[in-house]
């Protein structure tokens, strides 16, 4: 008997797959912020001869800290239409059309991103309740976050697969119940 599989490529993206995603890019974009300063701060000491200290914070830090988050996420969603983050679970950022970002929409979607943190993250709740699960950031750059793996098919387990179909029969004969 074969048992069925579901196809997940092209499915808007869940909370939790989002959520990993963005642990991730948040770990990676800081990992390499923090190399970076060290490798320039090394640079600047040894070679320079210049006193600096990584430690310190300064207005100089901050603004290079904000324009390499800018930089970490616009460059990847503009030239590879995800981030390493979102690379690793097989995610990918569109618009409507199914395209990857213009560098200007990628720029839209970065800008607003900070602001689904604001007020206690009211932002991201589109990804939980809504039907094309899409953050502030996403209704307003007009993209959408859905499961990508490339050329091959992403596919959920059989056993998974077996389920979902059972409980979506289910739903359509109750539906039919309804209806009579």
């Amino acid at each position: 008997m074969k048992q069925s599989r579901l196809e997940v490529s092209g499915n808007y993206a869940g909370a939790v797959t989002r959520l990993l995603a963005h642990w991730v890019d948040v770990a990676l974009a800081g990992f390499l912020f923090v190399s970076g300063s060290v490798a320039v701060d090394y640079v600047l000491n040894r070679i320079a001869g210049l006193e600096t200290t990584v430690s310190e914070p300064s207005l100089w830090r901050s603004i290079a800290a904000v324009t390499w988050l800018f930089i970490y996420w616009w460059g990847s969603l503009a030239l590879a239409g995800k981030t390493p983050g979102k690379a690793l679970l097989g995610l990918r950022v569109l618009n409507r059309e199914g395209e990857i970002l213009t560098g200007w929409k990628a720029a839209i979607r970065t800008v607003f991103l900070p602001l689904s943190y604001a007020v206690f993250g009211l932002g991201f709740l589109g990804i939980i309740v809504g039907k094309e699960r899409r953050a502030l950031h996403d209704v307003v750059a007009g993209s959408s976050v859905v499961y990508d793996w490339g050329p091959r098919t992403a596919e959920l387990p059989s056993p998974i697969s077996a389920f979902v179909e059972r409980r979506v029969a289910e739903e359509a004969a109750a539906e039919a119940d309804n209806d009579s």
